[in-house]
């Protein structure tokens, strides 16, 4: 049964695994830890700013992960939301329901804007982003600047009302 829940230190190099295992599936550019520091501190980063980091479990296994950084003035960053293929579409829908956590605890704390970035190549995501109300920018329309792991990638900005 899978279960949703917020991160625990201990969850880190599964998380580490599992992002690294799905960035570097061969469709896009390789990159590694040392692109994405913030996975190394992600209580630092996400947690005690006022965002979330969740984890997905099946049993013992890390199954899926979605983060949102809080950025301050009501935006937060979207990011590392990952789910092994097994876990995605029928029967677990694991990609729907953390971004159901992350959408509910986002209004619970009164984001105003949540804001992400993804490879141009992953057109999974981006049809996932574009049926979950997020509208593709430039990034200079962004609200604010941060650090994405890729240099080739597709911004998106959703409005929360």
């Amino acid at each position: 049964m899978l279960e949703i829940k917020k991160f625990e230190r201990e969850d880190q190099d599964e998380i580490i695994k599992l992002v690294l295992h799905c960035q570097n599936d061969g469709s896009r550019p390789f990159v590694s830890i040392l692109n994405q520091p913030e996975l190394l501190c992600i209580q630092e980063k996400y947690l005690d700013p006022g965002g979330c980091f969740w984890t997905a479990r099946d049993g013992k296994r890390i199954a899926g992960s979605i983060g949102l950084m809080n950025c301050g003035n009501g935006i937060g960053v979207l990011k590392k939301f990952f789910v092994y293929e097994e876990y995605r579409g029928n029967p677990h829908h694991l990609g729907q329901k953390l971004y159901k956590e992350l959408l509910k605890f986002a209004r619970d704390h009164h984001f105003k804007v949540i804001v992400l970035d993804t490879p141009k190549n992953t057109d999974r995501a981006h049809k996932f982003y574009d049926k979950a109300g997020f509208i593709k920018v430039n990034e200079s329309d962004l609200p604010i600047k941060y650090d994405y792991p890729y240099k080739d990638s597709d911004f998106y900005l959703l409005k929360l009302s």
